[in-house]
């Protein structure tokens, strides 16, 4: 559906705050361990430029898939939070600790403090985590802030280091990850389960430790260039990763652990994402043409991954991105 007026009539932030606080209602996941992407879905389509009855259609579908089920109210505040990572059914009280924290210290303070010990594991919940805390931060949200710090905390999981070795520019190890990328096909139906069986393999070891990146540009042009050849769902979410960690770096003081780890997560999403390419080239688009047909879009991942491209490519340049973002949507 190719509907350009849509860019038109964008809506205002008061708006996407008012369709936030309504979303704090749902749970942080449905269907015995998915993902809520509401939130993330909705900063997109706002950043994308939806009109304000986008954003009020999109929220109203989306919320079907919760049915009866609503966000746990009340929790406590931890004497550590971090004793709790890992821990799902924690999530309320994790939720009430960072909001205790940024009552007290304020929004910059508290991620400062808190994302060091949030990074290492950025690959939980196929990265959602991390991913829904940049599109909190972008939002400017205190309330879904909250929400998506206590996931990332409760479904916290560290990808292990790989065995140290000689280091290799950054093509030559893209193609390695590439080449055992598309013999691997590890099991396990989520891709949370999956990168965990992918991260204990030889392959893993041997590439994770292998390259250092000065900053997250070759990682984003890595995701975009790889789903641009395959469509692949785990490599989306690659992508959307590696601009949630590009908006969040500001808070943090050792960058290169940040970046190193993220190595690590990617090498390991790759590995577990049942690689292979598709044949056909995706459709010739334009970057209008693709922003409103994703707000148009009630596919979450769609919205979510053109949103991801665009922004991107704002930052680092085209090149596959367009491309990618053609292939999602089809």
């Amino acid at each position: 559906m190719n509907t350009p007026d849509l860019l038109d009539r964008p809506a205002t932030l008061d708006t996407l705050h008012a369709a936030l606080d309504d979303g704090l209602a749902w749970p942080p996941e449905y269907r015995s361990g998915l993902s809520s992407h509401l939130p993330m879905a909705l900063h997109a389509l706002w950043s994308l430029g939806a009109p304000p009855e986008r954003l009020h259609a999109f929220a109203a579908r989306y919320a079907e898939r919760f049915g009866a089920a609503r966000a746990p109210r009340g929790g406590r505040v931890l004497a550590d939070w971090r004793d709790a990572r890992g821990r799902i059914e924690a999530w309320a009280d994790l939720r009430e600790t960072f909001a205790a924290q940024i009552r007290h210290d304020g929004t910059d303070a508290t991620l400062r403090r808190v994302l060091p010990d949030l990074w290492p594991g950025a690959a939980g919940a196929a990265f959602h985590g991390l991913i829904r805390t940049g599109h909190a931060v972008q939002a400017g949200h205190a309330g879904e802030l909250v929400a998506a710090l206590a996931y990332w905390a409760a479904r916290w999981q560290v990808v292990a280091a790989g065995v140290p070795g000689e280091p290799l520019a950054f093509g030559d190890w893209a193609a390695r990850l590439e080449t055992a990328a598309l013999r691997a096909r590890w099991p396990g139906a989520l891709i949370s389960s999956r990168i965990e069986v992918a991260a204990a393999s030889d392959d893993h070891a041997q590439l994770a430790e292998r390259v250092a990146v000065d900053d997250l540009h070759p990682l984003s042009n890595l995701a975009a260039d790889l789903y641009a050849r395959s469509g692949n769902f785990t490599v989306l979410h690659v992508v959307t990763a590696t601009r949630a960690a590009r908006v969040l770096l500001p808070w943090v003081e050792d960058a290169a652990a940040v970046r190193a780890g993220l190595v690590r997560a990617v090498t390991a999403a790759v590995l577990a994402s049942h690689l292979q390419w598709k044949e056909a080239p995706p459709p010739a688009r334009s970057w209008a043409e693709v922003r409103a047909d994703a707000i148009a879009s009630d596919d979450d991942h769609v919205v979510k991954i053109v949103h991801a491209l665009w922004e991107e490519r704002g930052v680092y340049g085209d090149g596959a991105r367009l491309a990618a973002a053609a292939r999602a949507e089809g």
